[in-house]
């Protein structure tokens, strides 16, 4: 007989508790071993619930950076002793003295094997249940539905604490993988995100009614709430005693960099170091965590550039030192313009308003990246390199970049010039060289991108411009159509106000371009060798500046060739709503075909708001003092005849004897609601002494076809109004179906909610992304 003992395991590794007599043959002691994990196997399966998570935890734990190694296996001789084991033995089976004299341990094995009884076997789904919130993103994550997925996903986080836990404890490691993986914001900003790679201004976002999709602070809701869904998640991960990967950590950082925290990615990059991963820390996970820190990706910001531009009272007492005057004076300039931008682009963390770029306006963050980068040998590959060009540019450190990123890694020296630079409009401050050392990152497009971005955030058009038409013939990359738009932004945005005000203010007029530099830049795009046709975007650049320099001549060309462009967005509505009524009647589910009518019906205002500014920045610029002026009396009614659907009725503009007002009784008048009063606390210096100003900006909501507001359900709107009207809000329907039925409205429409008794369809749910 052996003596007792029993298998025991350290670190995944199996062993015996005692050692085994003297002679013991090595495959009884295998077999031992195998038996006692078949018996925990069993042990686990029959117990309660909370074995099974441990279980499943024990499972999934594998594919952690911190797992232990797997058991040894049996090889085939002893699993044939095991299978033989199992055989029941027949009432009939005599054993003769031979097999009893045998030395091998087959008989006693038999013996035994007549009085085993298999365990029932056991789906994983009844030991594993997954609540169907689970299940239904699990289906669209096979599918791919983004839009579908983010639906389930606010279920999931409605969900008990508790039952959250269990539902993730029971998930396969590498299928959470996967499901944060679809939701990286990169990813939902391509098939989720309506608005596209659009900046909405304040005001469209109060005349289009985007208070559904855009919250107080400018942000996209989907991503703020993405974010918090995320970390729920992760909350629930960490419960059940997992900790992230390296890739997880990734769409986390991305999430926060999209809802403009720089705080909760920061926050997030500290998670490392609770859970003792930081050596897992490379050059993509640094290139993530400083693009979500610095906001250096354009969806970071909105896609607001004004958000992003550098201003000189930023740069007081880090890189310039102004004199007391001029700085009361860009504060007063800060606190006039803060009034009209709502609290777009402020800091969520501060109790007083702060712009969040003026977070970032210290030199020390970035520079000991920098250095911690290389003391800590880390690569640096071109990615890394573009956010650390951008984060230095947050704080105006021109001058390193030029000489210890794109001297010493990508072999582009730039020297002080004397000559015209390209644009013609002013001397260019450098030369720019490739150096005959072997550069050790070679640029691509992803370093224009981030030059366009550093130079003209801190309004240096023209080095910028150098700097791309030289990457673009050293290296022979075409300069594709996004960096031309990026161009023509900047050079709009520095100059123009308010950032060209802050510039003559605090005395530096070098930074603001030439007013000629937008068309000196369309001409060069347009032409040989490049030859770019210029679309929607583009044109509403070049129009906005002619009308803010009074060229009323050359503005009309471009501006009809635009309304062209609307004209086929309207047709391309018109077919996509078709396919949107047809898919509800026939009850089926196509959320790709839900995106692309949310996506033309943002699409399609968008540009009416945008020629409709034009109109009214071209009314309101109408200046005659002469009665014989053929502009106000023949031209601007000729205008808005010509241009009626974009102008605001009535159409007001001023002549030389008065003002005049045409109102068309057969269109809609717009009607404006005061949605609330948002407080804000701008700091101030009185008489050398900061103060806390208390003021009110009034936000408001313009209610008309035009409209954005609203998800009521497609049974309840007319094919018609669906193809004239983009709004679907209850109370504007109702005035609708009162007009048609010549009723007088009775309803108000700021507080008329929807009095019809038709459920909204569960597939017409936009109202959820």
């Amino acid at each position: 007989m052996f003596s007792g003992c029993s298998p025991v395991a350290f670190g995944g590794h199996r062993t015996l508790l005692h050692p085994s007599p003297g002679g013991t043959r090595s495959r009884i002691v295998s077999l031992r071993l195998h038996l006692h994990r078949c018996y925990r196997i069993t042990s686990f399966m029959m117990n309660d619930e909370n074995n099974s998570r441990r279980l499943n935890f024990y499972r999934s734990a594998r594919g952690l950076a911190t797992t232990t190694h797997s058991a040894g296996t049996v090889s085939d001789q002893d699993f044939a002793i095991f299978r033989d084991l199992l055989k029941p033995l027949g009432p009939q089976s005599p054993i003769s003295d031979s097999r009893r004299n045998d030395v091998s341990a087959v008989t006693s094995l038999e013996l035994a094997g007549a009085r085993v009884i298999k365990a029932p076997a056991v789906s994983r789904a009844q030991l594993f249940p997954i609540p169907s919130a689970f299940q239904g993103a699990l289906d669209a994550l096979r599918q791919r539905d983004t839009r579908r997925l983010l639906i389930h996903l606010k279920k999931i986080s409605l969900m008990r604490e508790f039952d959250l836990q269990e539902a993730v404890a029971a998930l396969p490691r590498t299928t959470f993988t996967e499901f944060l993986r679809s939701l990286d914001p990169l990813c939902v900003a391509r098939y989720a995100d309506v608005t596209g790679q659009t900046h909405v201004s304040v005001g469209m976002y109060q005349t289009l009614s985007m208070g559904d999709v855009i919250d107080d602070w400018g942000v996209r809701r989907l991503y703020s709430q993405l974010l918090q869904r995320m970390l729920i998640l992760l909350s629930a991960l960490k419960a059940s005693g997992h900790i992230l990967q390296t890739e997880e950590y990734f769409y986390l950082l991305r999430a926060a960099g999209a809802a403009s925290d720089p705080k909760g990615a920061k926050w997030i990059w500290e998670e490392m170091v609770r859970t003792q991963t930081t050596d897992w820390r490379q050059s993509e996970a640094y290139a993530e965590f400083i693009s979500a820190r610095f906001l250096t990706r354009p969806l970071y910001t909105g896609y607001d550039k004004t958000r992003r531009a550098v201003t000189p009272r930023d740069l007081h007492r880090s890189r310039l030192l102004l004199h007391g005057r001029r700085v009361s004076k860009l504060d007063q300039l800060r606190f006039n313009t803060r009034l009209k931008r709502l609290r777009f682009g402020l800091n969520k963390d501060t109790s007083h308003t702060e712009d969040i770029m003026r977070m970032m306006r210290k030199t020390g963050p970035p520079t000991r990246l920098f250095h911690k980068l290389l003391g800590d040998g880390i690569r640096m590959n071109e990615p890394l390199l573009c956010a650390m060009m951008i984060a230095f540019g947050r704080v105006g450190s021109l001058r390193f970049i030029s000489s210890r990123i794109l001297d010493d890694y990508f072999g582009i020296h730039m020297t002080p010039s004397t000559s015209e630079n390209q644009l013609g409009i002013q001397i260019a401050p450098y030369d720019m060289q490739t150096s005959r050392v072997a550069h050790r990152v070679r640029p691509t497009m992803r370093l224009m991108q981030a030059v366009v971005e550093t130079y003209g955030s801190n309004g240096e058009i023209a080095t910028a411009f150098a700097l791309v038409d030289h990457i673009s013939k050293a290296y022979d990359i075409p300069i594709p159509r996004s960096i031309w738009q990026d161009l023509l932004e900047w050079t709009y945005i520095m100059g123009s106000p308010p950032t060209s005000t802050a510039w003559k203010l605090a005395g530096m007029p070098s930074k603001i371009p030439s007013s000629s530099a937008i068309e000196v830049i369309w001409d060069t795009m347009t032409s040989a060798p490049y030859h770019v046709q210029p679309n929607f975007e583009q044109y509403n650049i070049l129009i906005r500046n002619l009308l803010g320099r009074h060229r009323f001549g050359a503005f009309l060309p471009h501006m009809r060739r635009a309304v062209a462009l609307y004209n086929a967005e309207c047709r391309e509505y018109e077919e996509v709503a078709l396919e949107y009524v047809r898919m509800i009647n026939d009850g089926v589910l196509i959320s790709e075909a839900v995106y692309r009518y949310e996506r033309a019906r943002f699409k399609k205002e968008k540009m009416w708001y945008d020629i409709g500014t034009w109109c009214r920045q071209f009314l309101s610029s109408v200046r005659s003092f002469d009665p014989a002026n053929p502009l106000p009396n023949t031209m601007v009614p000729d205008f808005i005849r010509e241009f009626k659907p974009f102008i605001t009725n009535p159409a007001r503009y001023r002549t030389a004897t008065g003002y005049v007002s045409l109102l068309d009784p057969a269109r809609e008048r717009p009607h404006g609601v005061s949605v609330s009063y948002l407080s804000m606390t701008i700091p101030m210096k009185r008489k050398r002494i900061w103060v806390y100003q208390s003021v009110k900006a009034r936000r408001l909501a313009i209610q008309s076809s035009h409209s954005l507001a609203g998800h009521a359900s497609i049974a309840n709107v007319g094919l018609l109004t669906l193809l004239t009207s983009s709004s679907r809000t209850s109370a504007y329907l109702a005035k609708l179906r009162e007009e048609s039925e010549g009723r007088p409205v009775t309803k108000n429409l700021e507080s008329t909610k929807s009095s019809t008794s038709v459920a909204e369809s569960s597939y017409d749910d936009d109202d959820d992304w």
